[in-house]
């Protein structure tokens, strides 16, 4: 009987999260001044095969990353996009957000996170959007190589980077490393880097894991 009870108690607690949720695709309709909003733009590989893809760094698990986000109370915007340009992407990425700003939703209450191409995104959002108090959260988003030209993209913009930024990747990373040569120490601009140590690269921004989702949302709520 108490087996039972503990799965009631665990299912209702599970609908009791899930009901909670509030995740979008674009900025709401109806915007709440006094929530916390969080973006969050996937990898290239979510482009060409979907919130499941199978990589040779793992399995994506883009859902579970989004849900895990929003239980943590933030009202999430995201959307598994097509194939696209990090600089309209992130033009997109910047009327949502002016469109929050606009129904009066604190700058520091928004939060713009992105994952490998989604992270190059989110570098250029930091111009797009140029505003000193927003926060950013850049994973394992800053390419050895400039594949999709995020210098090229922030020259276009002709604004430098603005805002409270945060970069992670993992050491063994081999395809993306340190963000700090697009965040040269200027006004209105914060930023900081973590360097994990978990040795899983890549793959390890494929899940939700505490790691980096703990990181993510400290970032967020300015802890």
């Amino acid at each position: 009987m108490l087996a039972t009870l503990a799965l009631v108690v665990s299912a209702c607690a599970s609908m009791s999260a899930t009901q909670r949720r509030q995740i979008f695709t674009d900025a709401p309709a109806t915007i709440d001044a006094n929530a916390r909003y969080l973006f969050h733009m996937h990898g290239l590989i979510v482009e060409l095969q979907g919130p499941n893809a199978q990589g040779r760094n793992g399995q994506y698990r883009y859902h579970w990353t989004v849900e895990a986000l929003a239980d943590h109370g933030f009202v999430v915007i995201s959307e598994v996009r097509s194939r696209t340009q990090i600089q309209t992407y992130a033009a997109t990425v910047a009327r949502q957000v002016a469109k929050l700003r606009a129904g009066g939703v604190p700058a520091d209450h928004i939060t713009v996170t992105g994952i490998s191409k989604g992270g190059e995104i989110t570098v250029l959002t930091t111009a797009a959007i140029g505003d000193p108090e927003v926060r950013f959260v850049v994973l394992a988003g800053c390419g050895r190589l400039d594949v999709f030209n995020v210098s090229g993209g922030l020259e276009a913009l002709g604004r430098r980077p603005q805002g409270r930024v945060l970069s992670i990747y993992d050491r063994s990373d081999r395809e993306a490393g340190s963000c700090a040569r697009y965040f040269p120490q200027a006004p209105g601009l914060t930023f900081e880097e973590v360097v994990l140590d978990v040795g899983r690269g890549h793959a390890l921004f494929y899940t939700p894991e505490r790691v980096w989702v703990d990181r993510v949302v400290e970032w967020a709520l300015g802890r």
